[in-house]
């Protein structure tokens, strides 16, 4: 959502927070961690950029993302799981098939999988897949085991603007509109994940990101096995 429309639409339910930026403590972590976990929305770095997040377990905080980012709930918001374990209790996957994953996560990859559970509105897509990513980052790992091992997120920009890889490239005034920011520095890798869809007879290449081709053709092999 443009900052003039968070600013000028009374029919918007997203009010202005006296919120200011918290360096990287362990403190500053635990108070993140404590709002996140009461159903605040909260921006933190990931491993590619900084995103906004909120607790999946808080219908009002998934729903405040998406009026900040003026956003649909059929375009669904990713999950960011605290490790592959998780995705075995999430999405349709087989015990044996943790091996597999542990080989592509923590990494830059976002797989879309079909789930086999009910998730909250914006969080499925409209074919019953859910997109799930474990990040290379450990204060996101930390926060995500925190919270409670999954949080809903979204890139921290408005749309059609550069996700920011710094907190200094945040914009402003979003984060009029979060309940705590935290400023880890810069994210390590240079652009967004690969996402690749799980589905059919083998993965289908959504996008690159920031993974050379020939490690993405690497974990398209290994997806290639999932269930077998």
């Amino acid at each position: 959502m443009s900052p003039d429309k968070l600013r000028n639409d009374p029919t918007k339910t997203i009010e202005k927070n006296e919120m200011r930026a918290l360096t990287y403590t362990k403190e500053n972590f635990e108070q993140v961690a404590i709002i996140l976990k009461k159903g605040g929305v909260a921006v933190f770095p990931t491993d590619t950029t900084y995103v906004i997040g909120g607790s999946i377990q808080h219908p009002e905080a998934l729903n405040r993302i998406f009026a900040l980012k003026e956003r649909s709930k059929e375009h669904s918001l990713p999950l960011l799981i605290s490790r592959p374990e998780v995705a075995l209790e999430i999405a349709v996957l087989q015990d044996k098939d943790l091996d597999l994953l542990k080989k592509i996560w923590p990494g830059p990859y976002t797989l879309i999988l079909r789930t086999k559970l009910r998730l909250p509105p914006g969080l499925l897509g409209p074919d019953g897949t859910v997109a799930l990513r474990c990040p290379d980052h450990g204060i996101a790992l930390d926060l995500l085991r925190s919270v409670g091992e999954t949080l809903a997120i979204t890139s921290s920009n408005y749309s059609g603007k550069p996700s920011p890889r710094c907190f200094e490239e945040v914009p402003s005034e979003l984060l009029d509109h979060v309940d705590a920011a935290l400023d880890a520095g810069p994210c390590p890798l240079p652009d967004g994940t690969a996402i690749l869809k799980v589905a059919g007879r083998g993965p289908i290449r959504v996008r690159e990101g920031c993974v050379a081709v020939e490690d993405i053709e690497r974990v398209e092999d290994l997806l290639k096995q999932l269930g077998k």
